[in-house]
């Protein structure tokens, strides 16, 4: 890899890393104003409209041979999640949502090996087990000291949800929907989801709020830029950034969305503790053990 390439595809990284790192905190920010299911389907309004200029291409690729796979892959790794992680942070912090993210790997790779013919080697599995034990630290509740477990947090097995889907539906993509260019199939998956957000936000009476209470439009700033920039424009990059290096390089901004939004949420006045720290800790160990790869001469 050149030189200038090199330090291209990590601005790109970089880049990535803020946006989908800030996206749990611009949830946050548009629950100040609209329900979980109200957020989410803004989000995906906003990102339909930004993605419309690639539907025309889009369509010349579709044939109704997968297009079971692309409503499977729409609602999975779109249409649930979107509203999946902004229920979670009704009741857990954005940081630790941003955290739980780097569970979504581990999970494609498990749901890859169970579902779809793919090897998992000892090491892969012991890097699952490490992420996995990251995660029930984080999904705990700890009172009065570590000798006092007081029980699950269900809304943080909520956010974990939203990871289980986004690992199978990039095994369903990958498998079944290879050859469409990640722009198109993103435009695709939203344009899919357009009217069923639209239907839920006229039924829950989003629009006449948004008209009539005018405190309800700096929410509807923060959602629009999470659908328009946390979602279109980063598939965009994220797209990019596959086609000038690989799977593996582009996958490793894992890594580093959990330290953005742990960072937005200091600065937003969470409280973070022990409990981020080492679930996180254990969370990047296990998905770095998981990702390595031994080199075979």
């Amino acid at each position: 890899m050149k030189a200038d390439n090199k330090y291209f595809n990590f601005i790109i990284l970089f880049l990535l890393s803020l946006i989908w790192g800030s996206s749990y905190i611009l949830m946050k920010k548009g629950l100040v104003s609209f329900s979980a299911i109200e957020v989410g389907m803004l989000r995906i309004c906003s990102a339909t409209l930004v993605l419309l200029p690639f539907l025309p291409k889009a369509f010349k690729s579709l044939n109704k041979n997968i297009f079971p796979f692309l409503i499977l892959v729409a609602f999975l790794g779109s249409g649930l999640p979107t509203y999946l992680y902004p229920l979670a942070i009704t009741k857990i912090d954005s940081s630790m949502a941003g955290i739980i993210n780097s569970l979504t790997p581990l999970f494609t790779m498990l749901f890859g090996w169970m579902f779809f013919q793919k090897k998992v080697t000892k090491l892969k599995v012991l890097g699952i087990f490490i992420a996995f034990l990251g995660a029930a630290v984080l999904a705990i509740n700890f009172t009065n000291g570590w000798q006092s477990i007081q029980k699950l947090n269900k809304y943080a097995l909520i956010a974990i949800l939203a990871t289980v889907c986004y690992g199978l539906s990039s095994n369903i993509l990958s498998a079944k929907l290879k050859n469409i260019k990640a722009i198109g199939l993103t435009a695709l998956s939203f344009f899919f989801l357009f009217p069923f957000a639209l239907i839920i936000l006229y039924k829950s009476h989003t629009f006449n709020t948004v008209w009539y209470e005018s405190s309800t439009h700096k929410s509807l700033f923060y959602v629009f830029i999470l659908g328009a920039v946390g979602t279109a424009l980063a598939l965009i990059l994220f797209n990019k950034l596959i086609q000038k290096t690989d799977a593996v390089y582009a996958t490793s901004v894992t890594y580093f969305i959990p330290i953005v939004a742990m960072l937005w949420g200091y600065f937003d006045g969470e409280i973070l503790g022990v409990k981020h720290f080492l679930g996180i800790t254990l969370i990047v160990i296990g998905v770095y053990i998981a990702n390595k790869r031994i080199k075979i001469t």
